[in-house]
């Protein structure tokens, strides 16, 4: 008994580790870099700041068209098919960028790191899921952690890269990315699995259940809310700092909040496996509301660093805990198509967001009105998930 226990962990951990190194790389290092590496590429390859705005347009639209592909693909092929079909888009990509001579080659190769992105991180899930329904809070909270690390980690080795790597420039940081994704993708084609649950078949009744569901689409109305004001603290706390004088310590509540958004996605999780994913879900909607409030009420230094810690560790978690709800709505073979379903929503969000939040600092009362904005949608969001019912489908 103790050894069957002792395999299943080690199996658990394997697959853990694998996968946030697919999340690293896929996520982390082709979306999450270029940011860090936009200003060297815009001197090297002469681009306008239009054009290097339409580079960053173009990876995500890459992501906003594969993600809602990514589950019936992975209906039609297989998870495992897919994610390998979307590392290898993420290592062309990348690779493309090594050697990139113009504005459209190295808009083609974003497009594919982005595409490539998507078709990863949705069928993983699925695999996580069917491989452990017992702990998926645990499991998909660990996964999502990995984009965090992978934002910390290019933070950290493009600067690194670049000095180091002088004759090379801007390419080595893509060329040391492209080639450590290559071993992390053969990791994951020797140790990921796809579980025989989703194999199995399933009668028409059950496949439609799911979709049949209000809460699936409370769900998604619910991503897609967070989609819009997801971003608001990250976009704007610079600027509001800057105008209420407290410029010294931006860089420093950055470092909190990325700090604690690495742990707060496993955390969360693992509370869901708990405690619930509906009563989880509406405690981190409930700390997200606080986390706006803060520098409202407080426009001090320490209100904003308790709002970095509030905002940092629970939006992280907000995202998880909606998709493993959604997870609960469906059988184990639909869940990336679900998943992939509510991830549409929840990018036109993100596309919204922005330009609405612009407006509202704009001409309806500066960055307090926006942040304002943001507590009453995650306070709406918190009715909605009342809503919903904590069914689940088995």
């Amino acid at each position: 008994m103790n050894s069957q226990l002792k395999k299943e962990r080690q199996h658990f951990w394997m697959f853990v580790l694998t996968g946030m190194l697919l999340i690293i790389t896929t996520t982390g290092f082709a979306r999450m870099a270029y940011g860090i590496i936009l200003p060297f590429m815009q001197v090297g390859l002469s681009l306008t700041t239009t054009e290097s705005g339409l580079l960053g347009t173009m990876l995500f639209l890459g992501y906003l068209l594969t993600v809602g592909m990514a589950g019936i693909l992975t209906l039609r092929i297989g998870a495992k098919k897919v994610l390998l079909l979307g590392s290898g888009l993420v290592v062309a990509g990348l690779a493309g960028l090594v050697f990139v001579t113009d504005f459209w080659w190295a808009a083609i190769s974003l497009f594919l790191a982005g595409a490539g992105s998507a078709l990863v991180y949705t069928p993983l899930l699925s695999i996580a899921v069917g491989s452990f329904p017992k702990k998926r809070g645990t499991v998909m909270g660990l996964l999502m952690s990995g984009a965090g690390i992978g934002m910390l980690l290019s933070g950290i080795l493009v600067p690194l890269m670049l000095q180091q790597l002088p004759q090379l420039g801007w390419r080595g940081p893509w060329l040391i990315f492209a080639s450590i994704t290559i071993i992390v993708v053969l990791l994951a084609a020797f140790v990921l699995k796809t579980p025989h649950a989703s194999h199995e078949n399933v009668n028409g009744d059950e496949k439609t259940k799911g979709w049949r569901s209000k809460e699936l689409y409370f769900i998604a109305v619910l991503y897609f809310i967070v989609g819009i004001v997801y971003l608001i603290p990250n976009l704007y706390q610079t600027s509001y700092m800057k105008e209420l004088g407290l410029s010294n310590a931006m860089a420093g509540t950055y470092a909190i909040a990325g700090i604690v958004s690495i742990g707060g996605a496993p955390l969360w999780g693992m509370l869901a496996d708990r405690i619930g994913v509906k009563t989880a879900l509406l405690a981190a909607l409930i700390m997200s509301v606080v986390g706006d409030i803060l520098p409202i009420v407080y426009g001090t230094i320490a209100g904003f660093i308790v709002s970095a810690v509030i905002w940092g560790s629970s939006l992280g978690g907000v995202l998880v805990l909606i998709q493993m709800k959604a997870s609960q709505q469906v059988q184990p073979k639909y869940v990336a198509t679900a998943i992939g379903f509510i991830s549409i929503f929840y990018a036109v969000g993100q596309m919204i967001g922005p330009v609405l939040a612009g407006g509202l600092i704009e001409y309806a009362g500066g960055y307090i009105s926006t942040y304002g904005f943001g507590a009453v949608m995650f306070f709406l969001c918190v009715l909605l998930a009342m809503m919903i019912q904590s069914k689940e489908v088995q």
